[in-house]
């Protein structure tokens, strides 16, 4: 995960300076926007089923089709399993069946099997390529599984398809952003605001890529949109409030992060930043129990370890903050602000250092 700032050498700074913040993007704001099914294709179907043949061929596309229809059932019922099974059965006795590719492809990928969902979707679009259900959704999968290039080209074939669909610019944002393409993400988050305005996520997510690059009173401003939409949207108060915290609004900051956990109590990194904000704020005791509210809900997390010990430093608990320090160097060897930490306690304490 990335990080505001890392604080330098202890040495060289001021107790209020040593709590630096943590800046992630938390899993739901993340999610991609998914498409289970086209209910709009059935007409199209059976359309496709009916041709002329033997009665007996005839029948099997009749089957074809009454499996097919039962795996949809299951699958608005929320029964994965059977649609699968409904699905395959209606492909052995019909296998150029594309809804059926797209549906089974889609109930695979929910149920986490990515490399089977990537083979139905793809067997879908060669029987019909201008599918552009199946190219947004083989974009999705391929996101999931990290291929970003390949997600890319599948999300723009997409919009080849179907220019104005807010859904797909959004995703293709997200493709654009985790590449590393600032600029590109704010082009689709910005095109998904314009087709539909009132989605709080890709206001967060345009957030996020605006403080990427700089502009915390852009970010801001789309935090607070968010919010005006979703006010009970926990990622949005955390991104505000990291924003804000950017601009030295410490006041305001902390009034997001304790917003955030009011409404979701169990983000340990919203409890670490606010804990370092407190921490800025000269508020030592309010530090101290976020920090350790954060290690309830994740104790491998050396910086809250570093960010306990130095508070408790700061209190005069100096054999509390020699054992958080060395919690944070078990955790990360590599650690220099907590390594220098010790070391200068173990200095004035008169106990040198012991070499793991």
């Amino acid at each position: 995960m990335s990080r505001l700032s890392r604080p330098r050498d202890k040495s060289a700074l001021q107790s209020k300076e040593r709590f630096a913040y943590l800046e992630l993007r938390l899993t739901e704001l993340r999610s991609s926007v998914w498409r289970s099914a086209v209910r709009l294709m059935i007409p199209m179907l059976l359309s496709y089923l009916i041709f002329s043949g033997s009665a007996a061929a005839q029948s099997k596309v009749d089957a074809a089709k009454a499996h097919y229809s039962r795996g949809r059932g299951l699958a608005d019922k929320g029964d994965l399993n059977g649609a699968i099974a409904e699905y395959r059965e209606a492909l052995r006795l019909k296998p150029d069946l594309p809804e059926a590719h797209f549906n089974l492809g889609n109930a695979l990928s929910e149920k986490g099997d990515l490399d089977g969902a990537l083979a139905e979707l793809r067997q879908a679009l060669r029987l019909m390529p201008d599918l552009s259900e199946a190219h947004y959704n083989l974009g999705n999968v391929l996101l999931d599984k990290g291929d970003l290039d390949e997600a890319i080209t599948e999300y723009r074939q997409a919009l080849r398809l179907t220019p104005h669909d807010p859904d797909v610019h959004y995703n293709l944002g997200i493709a654009l952003d985790d590449k590393g393409d600032l600029e590109g993400a704010i082009t689709e988050y910005r095109q998904a605001l314009r087709l539909k305005p009132d989605n709080p996520l890709v206001h967060c997510n345009l957030g996020i890529a605006l403080r990427h690059k700089g502009d915390l009173d852009g970010a801001i401003t789309e935090y607070r949109q968010a919010l005006r939409l979703k006010p009970d949207l926990p990622v949005a108060h955390y991104d505000l409030a990291t924003a804000l915290g950017r601009k030295g609004d410490l006041d305001g900051a902390i009034a997001e992060f304790r917003q955030a956990l009011r409404l979701k109590p169990d983000l340990p990194d919203a409890h670490f930043n606010l804990g370092s904000a407190l921490g800025r704020k000269g508020d030592l005791d309010g530090a101290i129990i976020e920090y350790r509210q954060a290690l309830r809900f994740k104790p491998d997390m050396p910086d809250a370890h570093f960010g306990l010990g130095a508070a408790l430093e700061d209190k005069g608990d100096l054999d509390g903050a020699i054992a958080e320090y060395r919690q944070a160097l078990r955790l990360r060897p590599d650690y220099p602000e907590a390594r220098s930490s010790l070391t200068e306690l173990l200095a004035k304490k008169g106990k040198p250092e012991s070499k793991h």
